[in-house]
C-alpha cells in the first residue's frame, strides 16, 4: 500500500487488536468505535475520530515488545505508522465499509483466510407494481412523478425509492387492489392511501386497496416489512400473513418477518400495541416483544431490536446469528444461491456491517480456516 503499512502489517495489526491478551484498552476503544459507527449506519464525526485516535496513542506505550521466544515479528506499536493505520481502521469501521467478525466456534486458532470473489453488487431500490387491471410497472426503470391513477388515488413515484398514494377527492367505494413486490436484491418504500408507511425488504410483497373503505384497513404480506401505521381508531389496521395469522393494530410501529424459508413468522413490536391472532389463539404484544408464529403463537419477552431493524437501517447485524440464517439473508440481498457441500456448520457469528458493500467484502470477513467459501457465478458454496 502506498505510503503506509504493508498488507501483512495491517493483517498483524488486526490480529493484535482482536487478541484479548494484548492492548485490552485499545481493543475496547475500537469496539466502541465500531458500535458508535454502526448505531445509525453513519460515519463518525471527524472530531470524534480524532478523540479516539488520541486515546489509542496514549495507550500505545513505548514498552510493547515481542514475547520472549516468539517467532512473530511485531512491528512497533509506538510507531506513527501504527497509529495512522489504527485511525484509518477506526474511520473505515465508522463509515460502515467493514466490520469486525468474531466467530464463536470455540477452538479455532488459525488465521483468517482471505477469499477472492468477483464483486456482486448489493441490492438497490427496485420493485414491480401490479395494478388492478393486471398491468405492471417496473419502478426502477420508470420516471419520477405520477405513474398511474387508481380510482381517486394518484400514484406518485418519488426519487428516493418510494411510491405514494395521494387521495384526490372521496372514494367511490370501488375496490381496486394493487400489489407491490420486491425481487431478490431489491427493497422499496410505500406510503399507503391512509398515510401508513411501509419499508419492504428483498423478496417481499404487499397487497392492498388503492383506497381504504369500510370498517377496517386490510393488507396482505409476504417476506419482511416494517410498518409505521397511521392512527385511526375507528378503522383498525389489519395485516394478514401468508401463514394465516393476522396482526391487528390501531397506531403503532412493528416489523414482520414472514419468509417461507424461515422456521416461523415473527412479528416484533417497536411501539404501540398489536394483537396477534392465529386460529383460536390471540396474544397482545408489548413494545420490545416478539410473537413467533408456527403451529401456535409463542411470545419472546425481550429481543434485540437493533438486529431486527438492521435491514431497514441499511445494515447487517450478525450478532449471535447462526450461519444458516446469515446465508439466507445474503441469498435475498445479493440475489445469489447458497449451497453446502456438507452439513451446515454449527457456528455463530458476531459482527455488523453496512448492506451497501459488495458481496466479496462479506465473503472475506466470513471466511477463515474453518469456514471456506467459494463463489461460482452467483452460487456461493460453503465447503
Amino acid at each position: 500500500m502506498q505510503g503506509g503499512a504493508s498488507e501483512a502489517e495491517l493483517k498483524e495489526l488486526l490480529e493484535l487488536m482482536s487478541d484479548t491478551s494484548r492492548e485490552p484498552e485499545s481493543r475496547q476503544l475500537i469496539r466502541e468505535a465500531m458500535a458508535e459507527g454502526y448505531a445509525n449506519g453513519q460515519p463518525m464525526e471527524e472530531d470524534r475520530l480524532l478523540q479516539i485516535s488520541e486515546a489509542i496513542m496514549k495507550i500505545a506505550s513505548p514498552e510493547v515488545k515481542p514475547e520472549a521466544g516468539s517467532s512473530r515479528s511485531l512491528f512497533s506499536i509506538r510507531s506513527a505508522g501504527w497509529l495512522k493505520w489504527a485511525a484509518i481502521i477506526v474511520l473505515a469501521l465508522g463509515a460502515g465499509s467493514y466490520f469486525w467478525l468474531f466467530k464463536q466456534d470455540q477452538g479455532s486458532t488459525g488465521t483468517q483466510q482471505i477469499v477472492s470473489a468477483k464483486d456482486i453488487l448489493p441490492g438497490t431500490n427496485k420493485a414491480i407494481l401490479t395494478l388492478a387491471d393486471g398491468s405492471s410497472i417496473i419502478l426502477d426503470s420508470s420516471t419520477n412523478g405520477i405513474i398511474a391513477q387508481q380510482g381517486t388515488a394518484a400514484i406518485e413515484k418519488q426519487s428516493n425509492g418510494t411510491i405514494v398514494y395521494n387521495q384526490q377527492g372521496t372514494s367511490d367505494g370501488k375496490i381496486m387492489t394493487n400489489t407491490l413486490r420486491t425481487p431478490r436484491g431489491g427493497q422499496y418504500k410505500l406510503t399507503l392511501p391512509d398515510g401508513t408507511k411501509v419499508w419492504m425488504n428483498a423478496s417481499s410483497s404487499i397487497t392492498y386497496p388503492a383506497s381504504f373503505t369500510g370498517d377496517t384497513r386490510v393488507v396482505n404480506v409476504t417476506g419482511e416489512l416494517y410498518f409505521e401505521v397511521a392512527k385511526n381508531a375507528t378503522q383498525p389496521f389489519i395485516v394478514e400473513v401468508e401463514d394465516r395469522s393476522s396482526i391487528e393494530v390501531l397506531g403503532t410501529s412493528f416489523n414482520i418477518n414472514a419468509y417461507d424459508n424461515e422456521s416461523s413468522s415473527k412479528t416484533t413490536l417497536i411501539e404501540g400495541k398489536v394483537r396477534v391472532k392465529k386460529a383460536d389463539q390471540s396474544d397482545i404484544l408489548q413494545p420490545g416483544q416478539q410473537a413467533r408464529i408456527g403451529d401456535a403463537i409463542t411470545i419472546a419477552p425481550k429481543v434485540d431490536i437493533d438486529q431486527i431493524l438492521a435491514w431497514k437501517n441499511g445494515n447487517f447485524n450478525f450478532e449471535d446469528m447462526p450461519l444458516s440464517e446469515i446465508m439466507r439473508q445474503l441469498e435475498r440481498w445479493y440475489d445469489i444461491e447458497v449451497r453446502y457441500e456438507g452439513p451446515i456448520p454449527a457456528i455463530k457469528f458476531h459482527g455488523k456491517m453496512s448492506r451497501g458493500v459488495v458481496l466479496s467484502d462479506v465473503i472475506t470477513f466470513l471466511s477463515d480456516n474453518d469456514l471456506k467459501l467459494k463463489l461460482e457465478d452467483r452460487i456461493l458454496i460453503v465447503q
